[in-house]
């Protein structure tokens, strides 16, 4: 038979392939397997609902039949459904159900067969606190789907206990964006429909979630071999520029920038302000978006630190800095991050991950004075160090230099006796030398105007010797030139004989 209306099935997990494959489809609110309109029936009746057997078109319907809550096909052809007038065109028909009574046989079935107390996880979505607190709850598959949805009641009896231990042991108010374990029971309305009344809520469950979050940040950032890189960075020595990113108008600011304000009038430490949310929807984009604008000004004015401040707020919002995008912007910054968020107790991813970490704004900015005053006494102490190193080096300089002084004038003085003495003996020795040169120089002087002198023309004459000259007055040395002349002149001492002819010149 071919069904004209869906029929909801008892399938157990085991076979639904089985019946998938049939062409049975799952309806994810009711949590069932039902046969979609068209299909043969008869395929389906091992997993037929515990009532008549609605497959089988021998069986004769009974009037309870129709009272079933399971949507029966009603098919004009079909000799079981005479009488029945699927229009609801006319009076009502003594088979049919009025809404009241169905949802009353909904209520006894669910009370009967789910009167136990279940302990269930959800995500709250939506919270509605008047007398009473009204829940929405959630829940997703792997792929982040939606796959249920329920409304769940928290009376004001519960609440007044339940909500504080809550928050008392978590940190974190009971509200949208958290996971919870809840105790409820099934409830079924006539009017409101089906509920749960939660019974109790299980702090634990939501700690080990976040708890689990933190892990699995944690694991991503070190797969990703970034988890330590801003620790590992140089630490700070000195602050002259700093970056800061805080919220805007926060407690914790005002207090930061009241000691950070001396500083800069001082001329000690530059502030460079930057503002992100750290509380709500735009946290998870605005710090990053921050750290980036820093990063880059960075490249042009570096920093010596970026500091991420928080002053005050509730110790859920904490939570809501632990996110990947945040810890990885803090992660990949090229510059040291120091953190303070406003809780001395509770550490968050951020605190991990920063190079430093202070609970408080105040302790940030004291560190940096603090580090200031340090370098500056230390460089106060160094300075006087050098000069009283400086003054004992000059004492010590001076000793040696008059010492020094003392030591090359005797030196000089017995240098200049000896040179003296040297001196004295080289001018001995140059005047003894002089002199003898002097000596010799006059006696080869004597030597040489003595035979200047026996060379001399008058002197030679004077011995008996004459000068044969020609008639142009020129020497005759040679008897060979003196042949060769008609007339010769012979010079004596005492005067010249001018001959004629060869001839006449004795031999």
């Amino acid at each position: 038979m071919i069904n004209k209306d869906s029929i909801y099935l008892d399938c157990p997990y085991s076979e639904k392939d089985e019946a998938k494959k049939l062409g049975a489809r799952f309806d994810g609110i009711v949590k069932k397997w039902f046969i979609p309109p068209g299909l043969e029936i008869e395929k389906f009746a091992r997993w037929s609902p515990k009532q008549p057997n609605l497959f089988d078109a021998e069986t004769p319907l009974s009037k309870e039949e129709t009272r079933v809550g399971v949507e029966v096909p009603v098919n004009r052809d079909d000799p079981r459904t005479d009488g029945i007038d699927s229009s609801f065109s006319h009076s009502p028909h003594p088979q049919s159900l009025s809404l009241h009574e169905l949802m009353s046989q909904l209520k006894q079935t669910i009370e009967q067969h789910h009167a136990t107390r279940y302990w269930v996880r959800a995500e709250v979505v939506n919270v509605s606190a008047k007398k009473h607190v009204y829940i929405e709850l959630s829940d997703h598959d792997s792929n982040g789907r939606e796959v249920a949805q329920m409304q769940a009641t928290l009376w004001q009896e519960r609440a007044a206990s339940l909500l504080p231990q809550f928050e008392q042991q978590t940190g974190l108010p009971f509200k949208p964006g958290i996971k919870v374990l809840l105790q409820v029971q099934v409830q079924f309305h006539s009017v409101y429909g089906l509920s749960l009344n939660i019974l109790d809520i299980d702090p634990n469950f939501t700690l080990g979630d976040i708890e689990a979050k933190l892990i699995r940040l944690r694991a991503l950032l070190q797969q990703e071999g970034i988890y330590q890189q801003n620790r590992q960075l140089p630490p700070v020595r000195e602050f002259c520029k700093v970056a800061v990113i805080a919220p805007a108008q926060a407690a914790g600011l005002g207090d930061f920038k009241s000691q950070a304000d001396v500083l800069t009038q001082q001329g000690l430490c530059q502030f460079f302000y930057y503002t992100a949310s750290f509380q709500g929807a735009q946290t998870v984009s605005e710090i990053p978006t921050a750290i980036r604008l820093v990063t880059q000004d960075h490249q042009s004015t570096p920093f010596d630190a970026l500091v991420l401040i928080r002053g005050g707020g509730a110790k859920s919002d904490l939570y809501q800095l632990n996110e990947y995008d945040i810890a990885k912007a803090i992660c990949t910054a090229p510059l040291p991050v120091i953190v303070g968020i406003g809780h001395e107790r509770d550490k968050t991813l951020l605190d991990e991950v920063a190079q430093q970490s202070c609970h408080t704004p105040s302790l940030v900015i004291a560190q940096i004075t603090t580090t200031i005053v340090q370098n500056a006494r230390q460089a106060k102490q160094q300075w006087q160090w050098l000069l009283k190193l400086a003054s004992e080096l000059t004492h010590t300089a001076k000793a040696n230099h008059e010492r020094l002084y003392a030591t090359l004038r005797e030196q000089v003085v017995k240098r200049l006796g000896e040179q003296k003495k040297q001196v004295e003996t080289v001018k001995q020795q140059v005047k003894h030398a002089s002199d003898q040169q002097l000596n010799n120089a006059r006696h080869q002087i004597k030597l040489l105007m003595e035979q200047v002198l026996l060379s001399d023309p008058h002197s030679i004459m004077q011995r008996g010797y004459a000068i044969v000259r020609n008639s142009d007055n020129q020497v005759l040395p040679t008897k060979a030139l003196a042949e060769m002349e008609n007339s010769l002149i012979i010079e004596f001492q005492d005067g010249r004989i001018h001959c004629q002819h060869y001839s006449d010149i004795p031999t």
